[in-house]
């Protein structure tokens, strides 16, 4: 039931990031195949990054294709939903920056949890600063490709608190399950909702955290 649980989780957050790709993308002015594959990377660049550090390879996107359909299926519809808006899409980018906002935190939460859940998986559960970094890296990796891609400094190094809220709900769900021994689904749902609180709270009281100059 938990792995079931886990795949539900781990499309979940697949849609939300493919669609958050896919947003920035076409507010970029990219094509169709550079909408898809913004969106594409962005949802399941972090994993690959993620099977990659654990030696896992091929990575899952390459054995499972689910993760790939489904990010395909949601950068293709954003696609068409903004083809047929056209106008309507660019007068009303800033509350679709908003509602990206949404998607972007909910993959957030959830592909920082899976990630530490693959780790701890494998064996790795007693090394806490790795799982946890682990997780923050699965969580945020996509999007540090995608601005990479877009040639813009990787969001989640300028603003907002992004990294840190990957880190503190992977701090939680750790806690909650390696530690205190509680149940999977627990755990899981709590560091899901911290995050996805943490990520919506900077954005909406614009938290940012100290900068030199």
């Amino acid at each position: 039931m938990m792995d079931t649980m886990l795949l539900i989780l781990e499309l979940i957050g697949t849609v939300a990031f493919a669609v958050s790709g896919a947003v920035i993308a076409i507010s970029k002015r990219f094509d169709i195949f550079g909408v898809i594959f913004s969106g594409t990377i962005t949802a399941l660049g972090g994993g690959i990054i993620r099977d990659i550090l654990l030696s896992n390879l091929p990575p899952a996107m390459f054995r499972n294709y689910i993760y790939l359909i489904f990010a395909v299926c949601a950068c293709l519809l954003t696609f068409i939903v903004a083809k047929i808006l056209k106008t309507k899409f660019s007068e009303n980018i800033i509350v679709i920056d908003k509602v990206n906002n949404v998607f972007d935190a909910v993959g957030l939460g959830v592909f920082t949890v899976v990630g530490i859940n693959v780790a701890v998986s494998q064996g790795f559960g007693g090394n806490a600063f790795f799982v946890i970094s682990l997780g923050m890296t699965t969580g945020c990796g996509g999007g540090i490709l995608r601005d990479v891609i877009i040639s813009e400094v990787p969001f989640v190094l300028k603003k907002r608190i992004y990294a840190v809220a990957s880190i503190a709900g992977g701090i939680i769900y750790y806690t909650l399950h390696i530690v205190l021994h509680q149940g999977e689904l627990l755990s899981a749902i709590s560091g899901i909702l911290a995050i996805f609180a943490l990520r919506l709270f900077a954005s909406v009281f614009k938290w940012d955290l100290p900068k030199a100059i």
